[in-house]
């Protein structure tokens, strides 16, 4: 099974947030974890946004960092190619998304298959997943509430 994780399900992965045990639970319910290259930069600004608002000390944001490459290594990298671009910049004015998000929504859309599913903490891009048809982990729902992705096929 792949999940494809967006930056919001990714940044819980390394530093203590309200949807980190969620966050958990699906990258372990994950065979293929698939991200967009651009997360890579969100995660980074992410991580430094909560030192500077002091949600983490700069140890802490060493410490982050540090993980997040761990777990970057994990992650089959989703370069955007021009066909992603120019989705994106439909699915993002259908949905009115965010750049980086249109450009989450369309890599997702892109890598969608039986086995698959996406997870999120943002609303908007949650709902066009879900209107587009993809099977969705929102990470801000209580965790005895997240249905047991099925298990991967051999």
């Amino acid at each position: 099974m792949t999940a494809y994780f967006d930056t919001s399900a990714l940044v819980p992965l390394v530093i203590a947030e309200p949807s980190s045990a969620i966050c958990e639970r699906a990258w372990n319910a994950a065979r293929n974890i698939a991200a967009s290259s651009l997360t890579y930069v969100e995660v980074h600004t992410a991580l430094a946004q909560a030192e500077r608002q002091g949600r983490i000390t700069d140890a802490q944001l060493a410490q982050a960092s540090a993980a997040f490459e761990d777990v970057w290594e994990q992650v089959t990298v989703v370069a955007p190619a021009d066909a992603i671009i120019r989705c994106a910049a439909r699915l993002g004015a259908e949905f009115a998304l965010r750049g980086y998000d249109a450009v989450h929504c369309a890599t997702a859309m892109s890598m969608s298959a039986e086995q698959f599913f996406a997870v999120t903490g943002d609303r908007a891009l949650l709902d066009a997943w879900r209107t587009l048809g993809l099977a969705t982990v929102d990470t801000n729902q209580d965790i005895g509430n997240l249905p047991a992705p099925s298990p991967p096929t051999v």
